[in-house]
């Protein structure tokens, strides 16, 4: 195979890693979400999120699996003791094989948070209908994300474990722990049941985000045409020795000298 020919090949295959769908790579569960902060909690930016929902290994398909259980937990984070006990750590091993990264914790419809930094809907399914929500991190005042296993940077890494704390959790007459078992709905379109059923969910970005794979693939996409443009630019033509391509000026004889044989 010729030098052309192999940069036109791998210049198809990048550019169909930017058009190929999500899906094509693999099975998330995407998320249509706008956060808006407010006083509670620590400050933290009004965003769109677009990533995809992570949950239950047993429910949530293998691309946006976690493992996880829940402890009662004496420490409070960012309120103060309601005299319920309704506080829990939540302990989770990522095991999607994907990394994560701007993780929120997002109340079903009805349940509440005590150390929410604002709120969260659901804008495809629910718009208008807000629930509890906070961003998953050890910074600021209310840090509720107590350990990470690997890198201590926010990044929740393929079979990386992650504990992070939940203060005063609202469900009702009884309380109960966070349960996250209802891929494809969050917020308002997730109405918190009682013993067994849902009432939270946890929204996450991809790393690296679509955008940003999408801007590198382009990137390598730009230098292998180059390359190849520059490749074009030099042709020889095999006929029991070297000449060079008729469309070029010829070539001094020490030019030619140096040809390569074919």
């Amino acid at each position: 195979m010729n030098p052309l020919t192999r940069f036109k090949i791998l210049t198809v295959i990048a550019l169909t890693l930017i058009v190929s769908p999500p899906s094509a790579h693999a099975a998330i569960v995407p998320v249509s979400g706008r956060f808006v902060d407010d006083a509670r909690g620590d400050a933290a930016v009004d965003q769109l999120l677009g990533g995809s929902e992570i949950g239950d290994d047993a429910l949530f398909p293998l691309a946006a699996a976690i493992h996880y259980h829940t402890h009662r937990s004496y420490q409070l984070i960012g309120a103060a003791n309601d005299g319920i006990a309704n506080d829990w750590t939540v302990h989770m091993t990522n095991v999607s094989g994907q990394a994560w990264t701007n993780l929120f914790f997002v109340a079903d419809m009805g349940a509440t948070i005590g150390n929410a930094d604002g709120t969260v809907e659901d804008l495809a399914a629910a718009p208008g209908l807000l629930t509890d929500a906070f961003h998953i991190d050890a910074v600021g005042a209310n840090p509720n994300l107590l350990t990470e296993s690997l890198s201590a940077d926010g990044i929740f890494q393929p079979g990386e474990e992650w504990e992070f704390a939940v203060t005063n959790f609202g469900t009702g007459l009884n309380s109960l722990p966070p349960s996250l078992i209802t891929p494809g709905v969050f917020a308002g379109s997730s109405s918190m049941q009682s013993f067994g059923g849902t009432n939270a969910s946890i929204l996450a970005s991809p790393v690296p985000e679509p955008g940003a794979l999408a801007a590198t693939t382009a990137l390598v996409c730009m230098v292998l045409l180059r390359s190849s443009s520059r490749i074009a630019r030099i042709a020889f033509t095999c006929d029991g020795g070297c000449r060079e391509n008729p469309t070029r000026p010829p070539r001094s004889d020490s030019m030619t000298a140096q040809a390569p044989s074919c």
